[in-house]
């Protein structure tokens, strides 16, 4: 391998007549307001302002290595690393571009779009000089373009590059730069000079060392060189470097880009489905092998090499991206069979309760049950079982989840690697022991389902306990039309009282909205002739054998009966 290596400054680079491209292998832009922040401190904290004349002196400042594919004659260079860099700084120019226009200094304006964002061809047509094909047209017309567009961001890649765009553009204007040079009154000429002396900070006074290979193969290793020590990309990135390597096909259609993109955004479009890099872990331990994030490439890196893996691999990747989303996001129209419909209601339970560990068996499951290897019966019973599971051991106890996963993990590849239904029945068995083994004992539970708590200024149980509610109810009611959509949680002694047990549990009664409305700060026994009219079994039930009163004692025994009431439903085989 050719290795190149100059020092260079930001003109350099971007006054000639080249392009620099983001290749199709590399990861999306993601610097944060942080990592933005610390780039603008350290180009203006290398300012200075000259006490005598108001002129600036500057000091030089690198700002890391740059890798490209090309040489001196290339007149397009793919970039290997850096291009974070590269798009931060094209922001920061542009920026400055807009600054300049704003108050009518145009020309400088041009001179800085001309010289270091765009360049014309030999047919006169102009180019931006770094390309970027992922977030276009809105990178180009809304970021890097003199005349900017407004534009609304359509992905996550999109967002990050407006956010860039706009906090570089508030530390440029007047009143932040006041504020850093707070030592001097910046009138219109002393704010248009500093204006002047950061683009020259950045464009003559950063400077990088420029890494040239000759060739794009080179490119891929020196890619994943850089950074498989966990410097800089994620393990994804890796992957998809990886890929692109081998899938390096264009026409008529780049199977890796298209997929990979369609990949990404499947994944940022569910809700709360969480990142791709947990998604592609929950993947990878549903088949391969458990392991950390840390040393997921590591055993990708290991299973591609020996053809373990292959071409199908991203396509695998991308169908199971659906059905992550349908299990981690439930909604009803992907459930619209009545025998699913308790599917639906476990699944979004789990995200209730906001676990994780459960996602890789269960994604195997729906895809064993889509092949037919598990019956709907058998998914519906393991799904209720993991759901009262993760109530009692995260949402209500709050243990230590040590080993869970892996169990996951482990039934999720049996499930996976099983080839008929007495394989697969026996995985979901071995879990079920598995996870039976690690239930709270009634003690524990009944202690910290005590604890919980529900008042307007307390609102995090509030989900959890409508969902408590709402399982007590669906085992009361006599019909399967039971929907727990209007609940609302109406205080029995109201919260107008202050006391400090009027959040507790016991102290609460499922009710339709109006009801509740209507209930308002009454006095208790005010309230009961209003609890009679509630549709919900567990209210009727409190109102036809009320108390005479009702303080802390009695709700505090009506909290530790709902404890053992709810504790013997789940698990003493329905029988409380």
């Amino acid at each position: 391998m050719e290795l190149h290596a100059y020092t260079r400054t930001i003109s350099d680079l971007f006054s000639v007549k080249k392009k620099y491209v983001v290749p199709r292998f590399q990861r999306e832009y993601s610097w944060d307001t942080e990592q933005i922040s610390e780039l603008w401190d350290d180009i203006v904290s290398n300012i200075y302002i000259n006490n005598n004349d108001d002129n600036f002196n500057h000091e030089e400042y690198f700002i890391g290595s740059l890798v490209l594919v090309g040489d001196d004659k290339s007149v397009e260079m793919q970039i290997v690393d850096g291009q974070q860099r590269l798009t931060t700084l094209t922001i920061l120019l542009s920026t400055l571009c807009q600054r300049f226009v704003e108050i009518n200094k145009n020309n400088i304006a041009e001179s800085i779009y001309e010289n270091y964002i765009a360049g014309k061809d030999d047919d006169g047509k102009y180019y931006f000089k770094l390309q970027n094909e992922t977030p276009k047209p809105f990178f180009q017309t809304v970021i890097q373009d003199i005349d900017k567009k407004k534009g609304t961001p359509n992905s996550n890649e999109e967002h990050t590059l407006l956010d860039s765009y706009n906090e570089f553009y508030y530390y440029t204007s007047r009143d932040s730069l006041n504020k850093r040079f707070k030592n001097y009154c910046l009138d219109d000429k002393l704010y248009e000079n500093l204006l002047k002396a950061i683009r020259d900070q950045v464009v003559k006074y950063l400077k990088v060392i420029f890494i040239t290979v000759k060739e794009e193969e080179d490119a891929y290793t020196i890619f994943e060189t850089l950074n498989a020590r966990g410097m800089d990309l994620s393990f994804v990135n890796l992957i998809k470097n990886k890929v692109f390597k081998t899938l390096k096909t264009t026409h008529p259609d780049d199977f890796a880009k298209t997929n990979w993109k369609k990949l990404t955004n499947i994944i940022d479009l569910g809700d709360g489905v969480g990142s791709l890099e947990t998604f592609v872990r929950h993947w990878w331990i549903s088949r391969y092998d458990y392991t950390s994030g840390d040393n997921v490439y590591k055993h990708f890196k290991k299973r591609w090499n020996n053809r373990e893996i292959g071409e199908n691999f991203l396509g695998e990747l991308v169908n199971d991206a659906d059905l992550y989303v349908k299990i981690s996001s439930p909604i009803t129209e992907d459930f619209k069979q009545q025998e699913e419909k308790d599917l639906y209601r476990s699944l979004l339970a789990l995200k209730i309760f906001n676990v994780s560990q459960q996602k890789p068996f269960i994604l195997s499951l729906f895809k064993t049950l889509k092949e037919k290897k598990v019956k709907l019966s058998q998914a519906r019973e393991i799904l209720a079982f993991i759901e009262k599971f993760h109530f009692s051991f995260n949402a209500i106890c709050s243990m230590r989840p040590s080993g869970i996963e892996g169990s996951y993990s482990k039934a999720a590849r049996k499930l996976f690697e099983g080839t008929n239904k007495r394989d697969c029945g026996a995985a979901i068995d071995e879990l079920k022991q598995q996870l039976e083994k690690r239930l709270p004992d009634k003690k524990i539970f009944i202690n910290n389902f005590s604890k919980l708590r529900y008042v307007s200024k307390y609102t995090k149980k509030k989900k959890l306990i409508q969902y408590i509610f709402s399982y007590i109810e669906s085992t009361k009611q006599t019909t399967n039309e039971f929907k727990p959509d209007s609940m609302t949680l109406e205080h029995i002694l109201p919260q107008s009282s202050n006391a400090e047990f009027v959040g507790f549990i016991g102290n609460l009664l499922p009710l339709g909205g109006e009801l509740n409305e209507k209930a308002a700060n009454k006095e208790f026994l005010k309230k009961i002739d209003i609890y009679k009219e509630s549709n919900f079994a567990l209210t009727q039930e409190f109102a036809q054998s009320v108390p005479q009163k009702w303080g802390k004692e009695e709700i505090k025994k009506r909290t530790n009966y709902l404890a053992e009431y709810c504790y013997d439903l789940m698990w003493n085989d329905g029988n409380p």
